[in-house]
């Protein structure tokens, strides 16, 4: 029971503890934007005091009077500066300003009593045509000055009183001596006077048109405004006048010869204001809102703190503080040059380009002298030296302000200087270039150019490898891929834009292998051009020029065809196989560069085997197919050729009795003399002197072998049965019956010869 108790206890007081940190968290909030401002004043008599109070950012504006005990007091204030009067009359004013929260609480704020007499001025004002004016408010304002509203700017002790129905303003118990009057009225122009000039009516001046301003109010888009606020600030008397409105014009009607300042507000546009110098006769102004991004507003701005009394009046324009002109703000842009700490460089006789745009005015009206040129932008040109180019804007109240540069133009180029230190990796320290220890894809070269100088300072480095490549910076690395000379350019830019530059001649190894790569082929009988192909006894032409090198470099060529045959060189060569071989032949390139880098390749290349002639013996016949002993048999064979052409010359031979038996006869043939075709045939013949008995003729077709066959069955053979002197009948009839049958034999030989290689 007791740890439960104890639980709740804890998390009551935890409960506790977060509420009191939230309600001091709402509380630091509220009072952040509220503040309780409470204050006393300090004089032979404290109440009645008018405390005023205006909000300098927002414009806001409250009044309280002191009670008896001289206290006063501005519930819930909201952050931020305030300026405050305390006036009452028979006291002097005094001006205070207050930065909420931080001067809270507030100090007191003592009064002095402001001199009094028994002297009684009456001021009668009339208007010259009317009679007497009443209603008109008439200040006196003694030699003994008090605080105004404006900062540091100190009026006449002043006492207001109206006019009544005769016109007059009584001041009792004023002090003798001179006063400052100040009159004012709806619908005439104040009037500035003495309290000497009391025992003459101060006659005033009705608004008429005797100097008419028409005002007409137009957006940036050129469309007329009929809800515009127009307004005129006098500036020879402190006194505003608003007005009149008829339809979308606007009329103003200030007198003869004042300093006049016009304003124009429209809700959704910033406003614009213009100046008359001084009034004379009717005129006409275009105005233009939303123009000035630099305007307020929310404030109205006059060219000076008003004077002749208009100080005391509360710096207010219906809602809209009245402010002080600030002057413009001068500002130059420089383009064209080099910032090289805060200092404009540009090399000497260049071009420079200033702009004022960025120049402010909150009054607007911007004009622009730039000394011997005027508008917004200027450009010049600059020998060398120090020069200094100083904008004055002025803007539409006349206030003045100027901004300067000061542009040095360098006529000096820099002076460039680089280094080379080659290394072999990121650990090694490296060593100077010496003109051959550059490797490509390799080496990494350092290029220092911190060594470069110039008057005003180096603005950029640029390199420019020759190798189609580049870099920037003071220090840069670089590897080279392709061997060669290489020249390397430093190109050094100072701050004013002067370049120069310097080189260096890099000398890179190669150590890279060429790429060797070669094709072939050949023609056919038609023309046609066989690639990756070679044919025997037919030109193979082999090409290399698929090789390549990084160098760019002449190649060296070298072939070995496989075939015995010597080595050739080329970048294109041609080479004969004169046979074949089931395994091919293989043919290796090499191929060399300039630095002696090689590679080599090697393709099994097999020629495919050409078609052979075939030479063969189609018939053979005889004189005489059953001569006697001694007669002369003349043998007649017919040579025919299928397959290829020939051009060589061979030998057909007739032999006894076997293929390799005695030669009985020889015909040379000339080979082109014979055309391909078993419908072709070439004949020869050759004579044999017959000896008895039976013998057997083979007649054979290049038995020397001159002729390269496809196959070699060249031979054809005959029976011839040779009579004796002395054969019987029966041995004749025996004979003639086996003749008949060799020849037979042998016909049917030729005939199926024929039919063999007929198409």
């Amino acid at each position: 029971m007791t740890e439960k108790r104890n639980s709740r206890i804890a998390l009551l007081a935890v409960v506790m503890l977060l509420s009191g940190a939230l309600l001091g968290l709402m509380s630091e909030d509220s009072s952040a934007a509220d503040n309780n401002a409470v204050g006393f004043i300090s004089s032979a008599d404290p109440s009645g005091v008018d405390v005023t109070i205006i909000n300098q950012a927002t414009g806001e504006s409250s009044s309280e009077t002191s009670a008896e005990d001289g206290s006063y007091s501005f519930d819930d204030l909201a952050n931020g500066e305030y300026s405050v009067r305390y006036s009452k009359a028979g006291y002097l004013s005094v001006l205070n300003s207050w930065s909420i929260p931080s001067d809270l609480p507030l100090a007191g704020v003592s009064m002095e009593a402001a001199p009094s007499g028994a002297e009684t001025i009456t001021i009668n004002v009339q208007d010259g045509a009317e009679g007497n004016v009443e209603g008109a408010t008439v200040y006196l304002m003694s030699s003994t000055t008090e605080d105004s509203w404006w900062p540091g700017v100190d009026v006449g002790y002043t006492v207001s009183e109206v006019t009544g129905v005769d016109g007059n303003a009584e001041f009792s118990n004023v002090a003798a001596g001179t006063y400052d009057v100040r009159i004012e009225a709806e619908g005439y122009a104040t009037i500035l006077g003495s309290s000497d000039d009391a025992d003459n009516p101060f006659n005033l001046a009705e608004l008429d048109d005797t100097n008419k301003q028409t005002v007409r109010v137009f957006d940036t888009g050129g469309n007329p405004l009929g809800d515009a606020s127009v307004f005129m600030y006098d500036a020879t008397t402190s006194s505003w006048y608003d007005a009149e409105k008829v339809g979308y014009t606007y009329y103003l009607h200030p007198s003869t010869g004042s300093e006049v300042y016009v304003y124009a507000y429209h809700g959704t546009h910033s406003p614009a204001v213009g100046k008359i110098a001084s009034v004379a006769g009717t005129d006409s102004h275009d105005m233009t809102v939303g123009d000035n991004s630099a305007a307020d507003s929310d404030t109205v701005y006059i060219n000076a703190a008003p004077s002749n009394g208009g100080q005391s009046m509360a710096p207010m324009k219906g809602d809209k503080m009245v402010k002080l002109n600030p002057g413009p703000s001068a500002s130059i842009d420089v383009s064209g040059t080099t910032d090289l700490d805060g200092a404009h460089v540009v090399a000497a006789d260049s071009t420079v380009n200033f702009s004022g745009s960025a120049s402010t005015s909150v009054v607007g009206g911007l004009g622009y002298s730039w000394g011997a040129s005027s508008g917004v932008d200027y450009s010049a040109e600059f020998a060398a030296g120090e020069h200094t180019v100083t904008l004055t804007v002025t803007d539409a109240f006349g206030a003045i302000a100027s901004d300067s540069v000061t542009i040095t133009a360098d006529g000096e180029a820099p002076t460039p200087s680089f280094t080379a230190i080659v290394k072999a990796s990121t650990d090694d320290e490296g060593e100077a270039y010496n003109g051959s220890n550059v490797d490509e894809d390799f080496n990494t070269v350092i290029f220092n150019a911190s060594a470069s100088s110039d008057a005003v300072g180096i603005d950029s480095y640029s390199w420019n490898f020759g190798d189609e490549s580049s870099d920037t910076g003071d220090v840069v690395s670089h590897i080279f891929e392709d061997p060669g000379t290489h020249t390397v350019t430093l190109t050094v830019t100072d701050a004013a834009g002067n370049s120069a530059s310097d080189s260096m001649s890099i000398s890179v190894n190669d150590v890279t292998r060429p790429s060797a790569e070669f094709n072939w082929s050949y023609t056919n009988e038609t023309g046609g051009v066989i690639l990756n192909s070679a044919m025997e006894g037919e030109a193979t032409n082999f090409n290399a020029g698929g090789s390549s090198d990084n160098s760019n470099g002449a190649l060296t060529y070298t072939w070995d065809f496989g075939d015995g045959s010597n080595v050739t060189t080329g970048k294109t060569v041609s080479h004969t196989f004169t046979s074949i071989q089931e395994d091919g032949f293989n043919v290796v390139l090499t191929v060399a560069d300039a630095s002696g880098n090689e590679d080599v390749t090697s393709y099994n290349i097999k020629p495919a085997q050409k078609e052979r002639p075939d030479i063969f013996i189609s018939s053979l016949t005889f004189s005489e197919d059953n001569p006697e002993e001694g007669d002369t048999v003349t043998m007649d064979a017919v040579v025919k050729l299928l397959g290829l052409s020939i051009n060589e010359s061979f030998q057909v031979g007739f032999f006894l009795d076997a293929p390799d038996g005695e030669q009985i006869g020889s015909v040379s043939v000339d080979g082109s003399n014979l055309s391909v075709g078993i419908e072709h045939g070439f004949n020869v013949s050759a004579s044999w002197k017959a000896t008895s008995g039976a013998h057997t003729i083979y007649v054979i077709a290049d038995h020397t072998d001159i002729v390269d066959e496809s196959e070699e069955k060249n031979e054809l053979s005959k029976v011839i049965t040779v009579k004796s002197d002395d054969d019987d009948d029966d041995v004749t009839s025996m004979v003639m019956i086996i003749a008949v049958i060799l020849l037979a034999v042998g016909s049917v030989g030729y005939i199926y010869r024929d039919n063999l290689f007929s198409k």
